[in-house]
């Protein structure tokens, strides 16, 4: 199964922040954050998320319009 969500450029400083897991105090009480290290990182050159997708924009054109979705995040479950 898979599931596609289209996100403005405005969400984006957010969702790096959860991706990337930068805050110390989760709203989700059910997250063990001793369990962290077993967490993958993709992205081998150490770069964040929020550096990347700036200089993405930098490469292609894109509006500068609050509705215009530049970022696609895919959910894939393999069961």
């Amino acid at each position: 199964m898979a599931h596609l969500k289209k996100n403005t450029r405005g969400s984006v400083p957010g969702l790096a922040v959860h991706f990337e897991r930068k805050t110390d105090h989760h709203t989700n009480k059910e997250i063990d954050v001793s369990k962290t290290y077993l967490n993958q990182e993709l992205m081998a050159d150490g770069s964040d998320m929020l550096s990347r997708f700036n200089a993405r924009l930098n490469d292609v054109y894109c509006m500068k319009r609050d509705d215009v979705k530049a970022l696609a995040t895919w959910i894939v479950n393999f069961t």
